[in-house]
């Protein structure tokens, strides 16, 4: 059966963000404001730019490079606090809501609605039952797919606490769990996160969902375009180990 849902996709790599803008399936691309150019400003409608998660210490930085994408024609980015609300919306540009803001309830959702956000991705810690309880004043949408961020940090766990420095996000660094379990380490240039080493998927679960759009979150992946057909058609879990979050257990 085909999904009726709209999707997005979350890129990382100009890979990813090169199949994303060629699939019909997704009407919304999330992608690092540094792969956003003049190649790619054909589809400035379509994307949305991601800045640092931390803005401190970056925030003159990224002020810049929000100057730079304004200047080609890019108008949407994404907040993933109350911090970039403020920054992004003084810049000019459409304000979307990301899950790092903790939107857990329709108080919370009317708060970022006065905010002026134009949609907002709500808590991966939400139930689905809660999720479709929830106000929604604005489009909602959840995290669909992905390796979850364990943990956000601002020093590099791989590199003995030092700062990563990195620039290149596809880092193939991984740490092991008490359990054995590889947690790939995605690093930024001033945040590390530490994923999960199962996968979310809900591919053949988003009729449970009363919500607007599903974001598809691509981090290590090279086979975007399959999972993202996938989702399309409605079909069961496409890998040996994966997991459902917490939408259907909750937070213990």
């Amino acid at each position: 059966m085909m999904n009726e849902m709209r999707l997005r996709a979350w890129v990382y790599t100009r890979e990813q963000l090169a199949a994303a803008l060629e699939s019909t399936g997704t009407e919304a691309v999330y992608a690092p404001s540094e792969l956003l150019c003049a190649d790619n400003a054909d589809s400035a409608d379509r994307l949305i730019a991601l800045t640092p998660e931390f803005l401190g210490g970056a925030e003159d930085k990224t002020k810049r490079e929000l100057l730079r994408i304004k200047e080609l024609g890019f108008t949407h980015a994404l907040a993933h606090t109350v911090g970039h609300i403020e920054l992004l919306d003084k810049a000019g540009f459409t304000v979307h809501g990301g899950m790092r803001l903790n939107c857990t309830n329709s108080e919370a959702m009317r708060f970022f609605a006065e905010c002026g956000l134009c949609d907002i991705i709500v808590s991966q810690e939400l139930t689905v039952q809660r999720i479709n309880s929830l106000e929604k004043p604005i489009p909602t949408g959840f995290i669909a797919y992905g390796k979850t961020a364990l943990m956000l940090n601002r020093r590099c766990p791989v590199r003995d606490g030092r700062p990563c420095g990195g620039k290149d996000r596809s880092c193939d660094r991984q740490m092991t769990d008490r359990k054995g379990n590889k947690l790939n380490v995605l690093c930024s240039e001033n945040s590390v996160e530490i994923l999960n080493s199962d996968t979310l998927i809900l591919s053949d679960r988003l009729a449970d969902f009363r919500a607007d759009f599903a974001v598809l979150r691509f981090t290590t992946e090279t086979d975007t375009a399959a999972v993202t057909e996938n989702y399309r058609k409605g079909r069961p879990p496409f890998r040996e180990h994966f997991t459902r979050g917490l939408y259907y257990r909750g937070v213990s």
